[in-house]
Order: C-alpha cells, then structure tokens, then sequence
C-alpha cells in the first residue's frame, strides 16, 4: 500500500533519551510507519544507540530529519527593507553580524521573510519586513551530520527543536479541522534539560525561546523534597499516588519558575506585536503532571492545554508498537515535526 510513497524519520536527539517517529505519506494521508526510542547515558553512547534503535524499529527508509538547540543555536526576528529571497540571502551575511555573538565564519546561516510590517502611513506599501534569522555554529552541524552518516543514515534536513514543534502543530491542526479558531496560540514543549516556547500567528512563528528548565528540574526537586531516588522521584511526578500534597508542595517551585519564564516571552511577543496569545498548548514528557495544566492557566492567565501531536495522524500497526506510542505521545511532537518536514 505504501510502496513509492515518501518517508522520512523524525530523530529528535534527546539528552537522556532518543526517540524516532517514521512519518509516511500516502497521497493526503500521514502514516506513522515506525516509532521507536531509547535511553542513552551519555553523547558517547549516542552512535550505538542510534544503530542499535534503527535496527530494532525496522525503519521503511534511512532518510532523517534531525535538529539541533541550545547554546550555539542562535534565533532572531528582524526587520529589513523588502527585497526578494535571492538578494535577502545575500545581504543577511552583512545582517547578521548585529545580532549573533560569533565570528561570521564560524555559522551557518538560514534566514526566512515572515510577514510585512505595516506601513504606518495609510495608503503606502510596507517598506520592510518581519525575517527570521537562525544561525548555527558549524560545528554542531558538521558533527551532527557526520554522526548520522558513519551509522549509515541520510540526513535530508538539520532543523531546529523550536521550530520542530511548530511543524507539528501546524500539521496536527490541518489533519484535524476545526481544532483551534485561535490566530496567535503559544506552544510549550517541556523537555528533559529545556523547555521549548515558540508562539504562532496565523501559522507563522513569530517568537521563539528555550528556557533550561525541563523536567529533570522537576525531578530532582522531588528528590531533595521528598528524600527519594531519581527513579522513585521519576515515578511519583507521574503518578503522586497518596503523596500528592508533597510532590505538589516539591513541584510549586519549579512550576512557578518555569511558568514566569513562559510568562515573560508571552509579554514580549505582547509588547512587540499587535496581538494576544489567546491559546497555551503544552507538551513534552513533563506536560503529564497532575493539575500542571490547571497551574499553568493560573499562571498565565490564558486557556492551557495538553495537545497530542500525534493526533490526525494514522498508524500502520504491523510494524507500530501502539501502546508504547500513545503512552509516548506527548514527548513526541519534535519528531513528528522533524519527519513532517521531509514529506
């Protein structure tokens, strides 16, 4: 059925674990043809991983789709006189420069016009426009590349986590109509080490920001609170059982924390453009912690909800374990965003 349909996996290369999603696409259809992850230790044990997940989830194609982040990712939304894509790509190099703290050399840049900014006198065309501006240390992208190919794989794309979640929402909204009216919503993707927030208008990101508060922050909080190991500490953010008093009491800390960070980013995009994030969809493995939803609303004063990113997406079940998947769903939205990319 899916012979000669295009196939991608989205690796997202995780700090604790690795997780691949293989998205297919048959004519209108997204099918979840494998999915797999795994722990790593340490980076060093990170190529045998891979092989070692690869060999496991029996993969349709080796084409993937990975991204990178932290540090040495630099974002940035800029204005600049209109112009087309050809001639942006060549002045951003002259750009860039104002607003990356490396040497010039040292990256690699990619850049995007998003929107026109309005022209304040009425009647006017818009003379500049809103650009987003990444820039990678090559580094980064060298070895990420060169660890996928000695393993034997193909990358088609090295993307960026943020934006990651982005394609996964917009994909989850045009597989499932009517999902969301809202034109600005924010997405916030809790990861082990990092929170990714990437705030969409109209489709579009408009802002982007991770925060090094993760779930491991959560973790170790109920570890020191409560006097547990990290598996019990693990365990008990999931499912409190009957110390639900003490784990919330350990988590308020961290919860506040992270919710001002996301709090802040919201007021930035809301002093900076002409509009209100009406909509927060959380994700990430740290989204499943009881009552985190109902938290985070306070905090933020906005609905908040828990969104699957696998939602609208089919599944060929012979080669899908599917309770690990649903059980994995909401850790899986920059994987699924990855692959989303490249078919």
């Amino acid at each position: 059925m899916l012979r000669g349909r295009k196939s991608a996996v989205g690796l997202d290369i995780g700090g604790s674990t690795i997780k691949a999603v293989e998205i297919t696409r048959d004519k209108f259809d997204y099918i979840i043809t494998g999915y797999g992850q795994i722990e790593v230790p340490n980076e060093s044990a990170r190529p045998e991983a891979i092989r070692e997940l690869f060999n496991e989830c029996r993969f349709k194609t080796k084409k993937v789709v990975t991204a990178v982040s932290g540090k040495s990712v630099i974002v940035r939304y800029i204005n600049m006189v209109q112009m087309n894509q050809e001639n942006l790509s060549n002045a951003i190099r002259f750009e860039a420069d104002k607003y990356i703290p490396f040497d010039i050399d040292e990256v690699q840049l990619d850049c995007q016009k998003l929107i026109d900014v309005p022209n304040p006198e009425e009647g006017k065309d818009s003379e500049e426009m809103k650009v987003l501006l990444v820039a990678v240390k090559k580094s980064l992208v060298e070895d990420q590349a060169k660890l996928l190919h000695e393993i034997g794989l193909q990358p088609v794309a090295i993307d960026v986590d943020v934006f990651a979640i982005g394609n996964a929402y917009s994909l989850n909204e045009s597989l499932s109509p009517g999902l969301d009216d809202d034109k600005i919503v924010g997405l916030v993707d809790i990861g082990a080490n990092k929170t990714c927030i990437n705030i969409l208008k109209d489709g579009v990101s408009m802002f982007a920001r991770e925060v090094y508060l993760g779930g491991n922050d959560f973790t170790n909080a109920i570890t020191r609170r409560l006097g547990v190991d990290l598996y019990q500490a693990e365990t008990l953010k999931k499912d409190p059982q009957d110390r639900e008093a003490e784990v919330k009491e350990a988590l308020n800390p961290v919860i506040e924390d992270l919710g001002n960070e996301v709090s802040l980013s919201f007021d930035f995009f809301e002093n900076q453009y002409d509009g209100h994030v009406n909509k927060v969809y959380l994700s990430g493995g740290s989204s499943m912690i009881p009552h985190l939803e109902e938290e985070f609303e306070v905090l933020f004063e906005k609905k908040t909800r828990v969104w699957n990113p696998i939602e609208g997406l089919k599944i060929k079940s012979d080669n899908v374990d599917i309770d690990a998947l649903n059980n994995s769903a909401l850790q899986l939205a920059v994987g699924v965003g990855l692959a989303a990319r490249a078919v």
